[in-house]
């Protein structure tokens, strides 16, 4: 992904902001990033399915009735298979975020395309989780009553970093303009920066917010509308509105059911996240692929 001045400098000045500010304040400002910003890069997907299906003449309403049935089926599994249901969300993530960063790179995805986007997302959430191991951990077990060690999340992050070595090398002829090497190490040891001086949930919604969903909702914009304009923009707003309020009511919901239960709503909050990422995972697949 050919970053833009805007995604760097963005980056550098909430680096710095982590700097000034205290712990308390990163995470009402992560809340409110992924509320609004992140919550609404992926509320428009009812807009994407009917686009897609008309585009490749399926059937609207079942690809609808799938998207809710899995929503209903990841939210059941994390109360009746918490590790398994955490597992399939990380691995969906993975690749959505790996998807983001080089889609636009490769000639052709195919299986060792696909395989890049895995790694390069394991790349990013090893990262993420061993730099911040301490309070991934907590979260792990209060979802699933597992305590994972740090060298776990070591052998997550050198896995990521293996792979995707391999992977670009394997797809060097792939890329449409070459690689930047410098670009892409100065990122990850951007990355491993903020994370490192970040909490947990404030690294996620900078990297979630400005390297994943502004550049998603820049290129779903685009793809429903072709252009990127204030008119589309406002146009995309309007048709995610009522699904984004959708979404924080059901954010509310889980608020209160975790001051009921007495359990941090940060955990409830990620588990919500896995419910909704999953089916919107898959509509960014199709989208992309056509």
């Amino acid at each position: 992904m050919k970053f833009s001045a805007f995604n760097l400098v963005s980056t550098v000045f909430l680096l710095w902001l982590t700097i000034q500010i205290e712990s308390a304040y990163e995470e009402y400002l992560a809340y409110f990033f992924i509320l609004t910003v992140g919550i609404v890069h992926g509320a428009n997907d009812v807009s994407l399915i009917s686009f897609i299906t008309k585009s490749r003449g399926m059937s609207k309403n079942k690809y609808l009735i799938s998207y809710i049935a899995i929503i209903i089926v990841m939210s059941i599994a994390f109360f009746q298979f918490p590790f398994l249901a955490l597992l399939i969300f990380i691995l969906f993530s993975c690749y959505h975020f790996g998807e983001q960063h080089f889609y636009n790179q490769l000639h052709q995805a195919g299986v060792t395309g696909n395989l890049l986007y895995l790694s390069y997302g394991i790349l990013i959430f090893g990262l993420l989780f061993y730099l911040n191991y301490t309070e991934t951990s907590s979260i792990i077990a209060e979802l699933t009553g597992i305590t994972l060690d740090a060298f776990y999340f070591l052998y997550f992050l050198i896995l990521g970093l293996i792979a995707t070595c391999v992977l670009v090398f394997i797809n060097l002829k792939n890329f449409k303009d070459g690689l930047d090497y410098f670009q892409e190490f100065f990122l990850i040891a951007l990355f491993a920066l903020l994370f490192k001086m970040a909490s947990l949930l404030w690294a996620f919604a900078i990297y979630f917010i400005i390297w994943h969903s502004l550049p998603s909702l820049r290129d779903q914009t685009k793809a429903l509308y072709g252009r990127l304009d204030a008119s589309s923009l406002i146009k995309y707003f309007k048709s995610s509105l009522v699904n984004w309020i959708i979404s924080v009511i059901g954010l509310a919901v889980i608020f209160y059911i975790s001051s009921r239960l007495e359990i941090r709503f940060i955990t409830l909050f990620f588990a919500f996240l896995a419910a909704i990422t999953i089916p919107h995972v898959i509509v960014m697949y199709y989208l992309n692929k056509k």
